[in-house]
């Protein structure tokens, strides 16, 4: 009954390459397409994946930019706020409040 409740567990396979350059091999496949080599299928796969890759990259949008766009967005709706507070309760009360912010 023991070979039904079995703790052993598959070994992982660990295998990472030692002197492995991604950089240089992207531009050795982008060489050969240029150069109008032949590619094998996984060279042509490689190569599509990798112009996926920098056209994904290329329409990213990090946090900076939608934080910045929001900020800029609530300055705009307050001071429009503001404007039309003033215009609809008289331009008179403008210099009261502009008094009063100074001091």
């Amino acid at each position: 009954m023991k070979f039904l409740n079995s703790n052993i567990k598959p070994k992982r396979f660990g295998y990472f390459p030692r002197y492995y350059d991604a950089r240089k091999e992207k531009t050795e496949l982008k060489k050969k397409f240029y150069a109008n080599e032949k590619l094998s299928e996984e060279e042509r796969i490689l190569l599509m994946r990798e112009k996926m890759e920098e056209k994904r990259q290329e329409n990213k949008v990090t946090k900076n930019t939608v934080y910045s766009q929001n900020t800029r967005t609530l300055v705009l709706i307050s001071l429009i706020f503001v404007l039309g507070y003033f215009l609809l309760n008289g331009l008179d009360d403008i210099d009261k409040v502009i008094f009063k912010i100074m001091r």
